[in-house]
């Protein structure tokens, strides 16, 4: 027997002996039980079912229909008009960064709301008083008050699905406090810290002071803002510069006592698994946030350590594809791919920990 036949009989030995490759869910179900797995919500996904009343129109999603509205309001000359971080970018420059600017966008979206809603006879009249409110009122004050996103069943909100989960941590790209008010409704007590990369703000709440000794649990969990929340409008990442900030102040931050991430988010960025829910390849906040958290990835950890589940409708590029872009754009692959809808993935992930947990 020649040594090549004998070598191929030995790896295909191997090949019958090695363990199966564990699958996604068994990867991740085990992890969210020790609570080591962090979703990250982005922006997107929160707006998009608010506005879903919204038609599609062509290629365009629910968000970049409203940016596109935005522009054509304040004139932006150019047409990628769809791209929030470019429109933004045109609004700050032509407002010389005036902090009044940061909220031009909130309000925005808070009148095309109330005129959205305005349409509906059930909720026109209380559309008409918070109208009158609409400079007190945050956007998720509201959304919320007018009942919105509509649910057949409001227990089944995605958030409020994820909020279920036996986790310590959440990470949100919002500007909003959904996510807090989601975990409130499943009857916990969530912390809001916010990410002050632009610098103190003097008028700061205390509830949302940096914390560093802070240890959340399941019952009193974390919600930690990265791109800003909307009470403080010199937080908010809105354009491209404030991308580039961003990553300059927290991912250069050698300030160890008290540094933009707070010690404990860094380590829990680097040790858990990451679910990354919302997000387009394209976007400046998938970017960036991407490599925001590849600073905080240990060495050496488990390719499995980092989920992105990207919407269907985007699958231009195969999977397999779509990582080798990644591994090259980012550098490392520490990431699997799930191609679905957000809802539809929230929805599978508990019924999965569901059949889990029940079996334990």
């Amino acid at each position: 027997m020649s040594t090549n036949t004998r070598m191929a009989e030995i790896m295909q030995l191997m090949a019958k002996e090695a363990p199966p490759k564990a699958g996604l869910w068994e990867t991740i179900l085990p992890r969210i039980s020790k609570g080591t797995v962090i979703p990250v919500i982005s922006s997107s996904f929160r707006i998009e079912q608010i506005f879903r009343e919204i038609a599609a129109q062509g290629e365009l999603t629910v968000v970049e229909q409203l940016v596109a509205q935005w522009a054509a309001r304040i004139e932006y000359p150019m047409q990628d008009n769809y791209d929030l971080a470019r429109v933004a970018q045109y609004h700050l420059v032509e407002q010389n960064d005036d902090p009044n600017a940061r909220t031009e966008m909130v309000n925005f979206l808070k009148l095309i709301f109330l005129a959205m809603v305005s349409t509906d006879s059930d909720t026109r009249e209380q559309a008409s008083i918070l109208r009158n409110k609409i400079q007190e009122k945050r956007f998720s004050d509201l959304v919320t008050e007018l009942e919105y996103p509509r649910f057949v069943d409001p227990a089944e909100d995605p958030l409020r699905v994820l909020a279920r989960l036996p986790l310590p941590i959440y990470v949100t790209t919002s500007q909003a406090n959904f996510m807090e008010r989601a975990l409130m409704a499943e009857n916990k007590t969530p912390l809001t810290q916010v990410c002050f990369w632009s610098g103190e703000i003097s008028n700061m709440s205390p509830a949302h002071r940096t914390d560093p000794d802070f240890a959340p649990t399941v019952t009193n969990p974390l919600v930690y803002h990265l791109y800003g929340l909307e009470d403080y409008p010199q937080t908010l990442v809105l354009s491209e510069d404030d991308y580039v900030n961003f990553l300059l102040a927290v991912v250069e931050d050698i300030n160890m006592l008290n540094p933009k991430v707070p010690l404990y988010v860094r380590r829990a960025l680097g040790e858990s698994q990451l679910l990354l829910i919302g997000y387009r390849l394209s976007d400046w906040d998938f970017r960036v946030l991407f490599r925001f958290l590849l600073k905080f990835r240990t060495d050496g950890f488990s390719p499995r350590g980092m989920l992105i589940q990207l919407r269907e409708r985007e699958r231009d590029l195969s999977s397999e594809n779509a990582l080798r872009y990644l591994g090259r754009y980012f550098g490392k692959r520490t990431f699997d791919i799930e191609w679905s809808d957000a809802e539809a993935f929230i929805r599978k992930l508990w019924s999965e920990w569901d059949a889990y947990r029940k079996n334990q």
